[in-house]
């Protein structure tokens, strides 16, 4: 979806952030009492589940289990509901990206032993939590989430287990997760926390060798080659990794559950022996910092947000507070008391600029006296002779001395133009369907963006998650230049 958010109930839809085979989920705002208001992920059951009540009755049950799960490494369950006979579950939303982008991102799409170490020590503590209540049925890449904090969090709990309690098909549950299937699941055999495991190994396997160690032509042959246990050697495909650390991984990765790790907490134990450093989190949290823009596009960063029409150069305000995530504006609408105070520090500074203009002009003949700004006096006990010092009004810029008057950039008198105005240009960046923004390496926040620039070459990209396109724009003093670029659905 694109354009105005768009109201569900008590939320404001800000952007879809994917659809699959029995939800789609959304970035969005919900908005209470006394302005309260926080950035979350609505996930809506889609029409063609929302009439199965045998599926609706399971989807209420598993959300309700998966909302009792409170643990650090646990995307938590915020609320689950009904309306217009839609049914949805909301979430907490991670300010990060999830462990696929990571992959693509990196070099031979892996990540070094000791980072998989630790992302593997976190999702083992959030299946120890969960699995005294509920089995996740569906570990990949996609639904563990790296926050900026480098923390590795589980999503999407108990949904693989209401598709399978309501009869779906095998290719419905199974779309695009076929790899990481364990053998007792892709059999139909009753699951438990087993199960959750090898899909873990199969994902760690991935993360640190670059390959899945189940990979087929095709979905019939990927579950051939799980079913028989057929598959690579770590030693082969990772040696650059500690023997401990591949030793572990393939426990996890046994056909016969019986073999296999027997639980998260054995898990825990065993990644003792290949515990990270304590930096190392510090050092990944560093790397997903720069993947999503840095500190100035964090969720509670709005400044990029409510100014698009801004300049690269200029620092966002250290006061801007809200939820960022990239990416929507605000349902808000700007305080009044806001736009008062900017009103009001427009209409000071002419008038002190028309006062000091006056009096320079009737006094141009005498010599330079002591000046003291329109409005403020000279100040208690200020000496005779001398000369005040500039009051800054908020909004605005300290007023010089008359004898040295000069035009501040942002304030134009009538028929002049500023220097520095005349040498920047404008780009408008607009992206189809949708997309996030970047200019010169700097994160400007999802498209439409119009940036002030200085006259040059400049590079634009754009993108989701990461930057996927990118375009070099020449930009010409006082021109304004379009571009606009398209991004696959």
């Amino acid at each position: 979806m694109a354009g105005e958010p768009r109201e569900f109930g008590a939320y404001y839809l800000l952007r879809r952030l994917g659809v699959g085979g029995m939800a789609e989920t959304f970035e969005a705002t919900r908005i209470g009492a006394g302005g309260f208001e926080q950035r979350v992920c609505l996930k809506r059951v889609l029409p063609a589940f929302s009439g199965d009540l045998e599926f609706v009755s399971h989807f209420r049950r598993e959300a309700v289990l998966a909302a009792q799960l409170r643990h650090t490494n646990v995307v938590g369950v915020i609320d689950v509901g009904e309306i217009d006979d839609v049914h949805y579950m909301t979430l907490e939303l991670v300010d990060g990206l999830d462990l696929r982008s990571l992959l693509k991102s990196s070099p031979g799409e892996r990540l070094p032993p000791d980072t998989v170490a630790l992302i593997a020590l976190d999702l083992a503590y959030a299946l120890e939590h969960a699995h005294a209540s509920l089995v996740h049925r569906d570990i990949s890449p996609s639904n563990i989430l790296l926050s900026r904090s480098g923390e590795a969090k589980l999503a999407d709990f108990g949904i693989a287990k209401a598709l399978d309690d309501a009869k779906a098909t095998a290719s419905r549950s199974a779309r695009g997760k076929v790899p990481y299937m364990s053998p007792e699941h892709m059999r139909g055999e009753a699951v438990d926390g087993r199960a959750d495991l090898f899909s873990l190994g199969v994902v760690l396997f991935e993360a640190v060798a670059g390959v899945r160690p189940f990979d087929g032509a095709h979905d019939v042959e990927t579950m051939q080659k799980i079913l028989e246990g057929n598959r690579r050697s770590l030693e082969e495909v990772a040696p650059h990794a500690p023997k401990e650390l591949r030793e572990i991984i393939e426990r996890l990765l046994e056909v016969d559950p019986a073999v296999r790790t027997p639980s998260a907490a054995r898990l825990i134990e065993e990644l003792g022996t290949v515990a990270p450093a304590p930096a190392l989190r510090r050092q990944l949290a560093s790397t997903i910092e720069s993947h999503r823009g840095g500190p100035n596009a964090r969720m509670h960063v709005r400044a990029r947000e409510e100014e698009r029409d801004t300049e690269l150069s200029r620092p966002p305000s250290p006061m801007a507070t809200g939820a960022r995530e990239h990416l929507a504006p605000s349902p808000r609408k700007p305080p009044r008391f806001g736009r008062a105070v900017m009103l009001a520090s427009i209409l000071v500074l002419s008038f002190v600029a028309l006062a000091a203009g006056a009096g320079w002009l009737e006094r141009k003949e005498e010599a330079p006296g002591p000046v003291a700004a329109a409005g403020t006096g000279t100040g208690a006990g200020a000496a005779p002779g001398s000369v005040a010092a500039p009051v800054a009004v908020a909004g605005s810029v300290p007023v010089p001395a008359p004898e040295s008057v000069a035009v501040p950039e942002s304030v134009s008198m009538p028929g002049t133009a500023s220097p520095a105005r005349a040498r920047k240009g404008w780009v408008h960046v607009i992206v189809q369907p949708w997309g996030n923004v970047w200019i010169d390496g700097a994160f400007m926040g999802r498209a439409p963006v119009k940036a002030r620039l200085s006259k040059g070459r400049h590079v634009v990209k754009v993108g989701r998650e990461l930057p996927s396109q990118t375009r070099v724009v020449r930009v010409e003093a006082g021109a304004r230049k379009e571009l606009e670029i398209k991004l696959p659905e």
